[in-house]
């Protein structure tokens, strides 16, 4: 049965973690140890969070990360048991790490000390504009440009929905 490296994100009640925090955070490791799973890194993403619609008449949330290693066969039923935390859990999401980036995620939540922490890493990746150099880009001046006897075509003003209608309602006349 293969081993997965998970990465599940938690949106919990955010007074209970305000009033006890080690105690949450003992249940929800508890809750992982009774699914056998080996907890890789847990740490706060955000603990007051304002959130974009009120989620069971809480206005902000307290966001926690935990990267863990387990059974591909037991994730549903730890899932089960996140759902069932219903004074805790607000919403949870997990996503199964690839392998290629199990070792990167791992170094940046473990070493990155701040917020959205993870957001940063995987930016790092991607070049940014003013990386990339001028010509490598295809819109540099360096382009063809199309010869001056051919009239280029104007372009044509999309249809508007009554347009499409009456084109419609012409080709159903026919």
């Amino acid at each position: 049965m293969p081993v997965n490296t998970y990465e599940t994100m938690l949106l919990l009640d955010p007074t209970k973690v305000s009033t006890d925090s080690e105690g949450v955070l003992k249940h929800l490791h508890a809750l992982w140890e009774r699914h056998e799973a080996k907890i890789l890194v847990s740490r706060p993403w955000d603990y007051n969070h304002k959130l974009a619609y009120p989620i069971r008449k809480f206005k902000k949330g307290a966001y926690h990360v935990i990267y863990y290693q387990q059974d591909s066969q037991k994730q549903r039923e730890l899932d089960r048991d996140i759902k069932l935390q219903e004074g805790l859990v607000l919403r949870h999401l997990t996503i199964r790490l690839h392998p290629k980036w199990v070792d990167a995620m791992l170094n940046v939540a473990r070493e990155d000390h701040s917020t959205a922490f993870a957001l940063r890493g995987m930016r790092e990746d991607v070049p940014l504009a003013e990386d990339v150099p001028p010509s490598a880009t295809p819109d540099s001046g360096a382009a063809e440009a199309p010869p001056a006897s051919t009239p280029t075509p104007a372009p044509t003003p999309a249809p508007t929905r009554r347009s499409r209608r009456s084109a419609e309602g012409a080709d159903k006349s026919e």
